[in-house]
């Protein structure tokens, strides 16, 4: 793995649009950067993006390994004769950072950039200073004056619209910005990628980028219907519980990726996971093996596509989960730490050696 090619592949990517349904332009910057590479590369017809590493001499078993592309957003639901935008969520954006916060519109002409108006300080009742308003009061101010001159502008009912915030490293130890989830995994897989096109496997390698994770958490089903993997393994972010107001677990900032041993969606157990067992063990052991840093992750409310997979696919598919500890998770200044990066990339080369189909035979 090249330390500077990750940090510099996560901060372009990090700026590039792709709400859920929108992410052509991440996975065409995907491709470029791995263009030219010894690999099978194919699209579904949503928009998954997969690479093949096939082994056609001993490999009978399938190991996906995958991170979304999607990043969390706003639609257009209605915009006033005044020309305010009226809008609501796409996944699941944290509300209470939204008033003051800048958007940029993706519409059918150029980037329109807008902000989420806010109460004049000076005029505020007093009991508006100690709340957040809900998003169905919140509107967005693109500088102009009347509904036409919105619609002139290329923005419409339906248009979607992103954090606009310039990603950056911050004290040389930490990326700091929009999309660290999931840009942040996808440029470990991107950085596997390029270390793994000639390596020789008893096993066929899938590398995922799926689409639609922040909006239904399936996107990546089509995918897993079509491999039939024997074993899909996760990348994404995890709440980082370290700072004053957040202690629900140990998970932290420079402590090493986080295993998840049980997530679960905020709503109830309608979908979860609870990891297979062995694939759990064999990271745990090569964490210790290695002398990496590993933290386990209890995490209600986390929710990741290997939740669906699990039962839907077939016979089941076995699943596991790692994850990058990130702080202030779903908004504009999600903070990730690069040594958390660099031992996360180097558990998943230890766990993927040749005698992971081992864990398979159990």
């Amino acid at each position: 793995m090249n330390r500077d090619n990750l940090v510099k592949n996560i901060l372009d990517l990090s700026r590039i649009p792709g709400i859920s349904s929108r992410e052509e332009k991440v996975t065409a910057a995907i491709r470029e950067l791995l263009k030219g590479k010894n690999y099978k590369v194919t699209t579904d017809r949503i928009g998954n993006l997969t690479f093949e590493h096939k082994d056609n001499k001993k490999g009978n078993k399938n190991v996906l390994v995958f991170a979304h592309v999607d990043e969390l957003g706003i639609i257009v639901r209605k915009i006033t004769d005044d020309g305010f935008i009226l809008f609501d969520r796409v996944g699941g954006v944290n509300t209470q950072i939204l008033p003051g916060t800048k958007f940029v519109f993706d519409g059918d002409k150029e980037p329109v950039e807008g902000v989420v108006g806010v109460q004049a300080h000076h005029f505020m009742p007093v009991q508006n200073k100690f709340t957040v308003p809900q998003i169905v009061d919140m509107y967005i101010d693109v500088n102009c004056d009347s509904r036409e001159e919105v619609l002139e502008k290329g923005i419409d009912i339906g248009t979607l619209g992103g954090f606009l915030y310039q990603t950056k490293v911050q004290n040389e130890k930490y990326i700091v910005g929009k999309t660290m989830d999931n840009r942040a995994a996808v440029g470990l897989l991107i950085e596997l990628l390029n270390d793994y096109e000639n390596k020789d496997l008893d096993y066929n390698l899938y590398v995922c980028f799926p689409v639609q994770e922040e909006f239904n958490v399936r996107g990546i089903m089509p995918v897993m219907r079509k491999i039939d993997p024997d074993l899909a393994i996760g990348f994404d972010i995890t709440p980082a519980c370290d700072t004053p107001d957040l202690n629900y677990n140990e998970t932290r900032l420079n402590g090493g990726p986080s295993l998840c041993v049980f997530n679960f969606h905020a709503g109830g157990t309608l979908a979860g996971v609870l990891p297979y067992k062995p694939f759990n063990d064999r990271v745990v052991r090569k964490a210790k093996e290695n002398g990496i840093l590993l933290q386990k992750d209890v995490a209600p409310g986390v929710i990741t596509e290997n939740a669906f997979g699990m039962f839907e696919n077939k016979e089941g598919i076995r699943v596991g989960n790692l994850s990058i500890p990130c702080r202030y998770t779903h908004t504009y200044f999600e903070k990730v730490s690069i040594s958390d990066l660099e031992l996360t990339y180097k558990l998943l080369d230890k766990v993927l050696e040749n005698d992971i189909v081992d864990i398979l035979n159990d």
